[in-house]
């Protein structure tokens, strides 16, 4: 072995430049804390980092406001709030996150971030920067997704310790905006599914949420539960009833919600019925 040629070889490299990494960035639409959570979580204290942009519209959707980033945005320190610039660093948003979940969750013995939407995938090496930041102090990550983008979830999977994706019934989606088309045969089902199998591979929670609307017909449903079946014991389903809000004007007829649940357990899923709490208890 040639070690003089080694050493200079060595010495070559660490003199060479090498490219500085991008700085992950993303549009942001708040961050706040609450105990809204979302799936099994509900109730749970939690913070919450709100990602603008959204390739979906949704027909039930309640945060059209998340669709473009403002210039600034809010970041609520319970009664006090600060106005910060878009876009915003990971390493920034992680620093403002952390903050206000010590001050607003302070005593919580599982202190948890949710990164929600908009689209946070949109966004994955920014969701994969913030998670590492935040669990580095303590904090388990949630991400909240419209679950149609594997490859970005991929990119920031090692990051989430809890999925809650989405499972969209095609009577409840409107055209998408600059994202995937609706595939062949009307639904996002098989995307969905490779969500799912990301998030379980590496061995995160996962809560798949079905919005249910007063024009879901049963086949649609029963569609569903069926894509879903192999990963039946893998997951928590959860059924929720839409919140009336914009084009969509009642929830669903208790006789069809009783219906929809009655479908999924003779399915052999553990499915729960959980509506949009923060709307009843008032919170953001």
């Amino acid at each position: 072995m040639d070690l003089k040629k080694a050493l200079r070889d060595l010495q070559a490299q660490g003199g060479r430049e090498t490219a500085p990494r991008p700085v992950a960035r993303a549009g942001l639409i708040e961050i706040f804390h609450s105990v809204q959570g979302e799936g099994r979580f509900v109730g749970t204290p939690m913070t919450f980092v709100r990602t603008a942009t959204c390739p979906l519209r949704c027909l039930y959707c309640d945060t059209p406001n998340s669709y473009v980033a403002p210039e600034r945005f809010p970041v609520r320190f319970g009664v006090r709030e600060q106005q910060e610039q878009n876009p915003v660093t990971a390493e920034r948003a992680a620093e403002l996150a952390l903050k206000v979940s010590l001050t607003c969750g302070a005593g919580s013995r599982s202190p948890r971030i949710s990164i929600t939407g908009g689209e946070p995938l949109v966004f994955p090496e920014f969701v994969r920067e913030f998670g590492r930041l935040v669990r580095g102090k303590g904090h388990r990550i949630h991400l909240e997704t419209a679950a149609i983008d594997a490859k970005a979830l991929a990119l920031c999977i090692e990051q989430v310790d809890h999925l809650s994706a989405d499972w969209k019934l095609p009577e409840t989606l409107g055209a998408p905006v600059g994202g995937p088309s609706l595939p062949a045969g009307g639904n996002y089902g098989a995307l969905h599914r490779q969500c799912c199998e990301v998030a379980l591979q590496r061995g995160a929670s996962v809560d798949v949420k079905i919005v249910l609307t007063d024009k879901v017909a049963d086949p649609s449903l029963e569609h569903a539960l069926a894509e879903l079946t192999p990963l039946r014991d893998k997951i928590v389903l959860i059924l929720q009833p839409v919140t009336p809000f914009g084009a969509v004007t009642r929830t669903v007829p208790r006789t069809e919600l009783e219906r929809f649940l009655a479908a999924a357990l003779r399915a052999g899923f553990d499915a729960r019925v959980l509506p949009q709490v923060h709307k009843t208890l008032q919170l953001p």
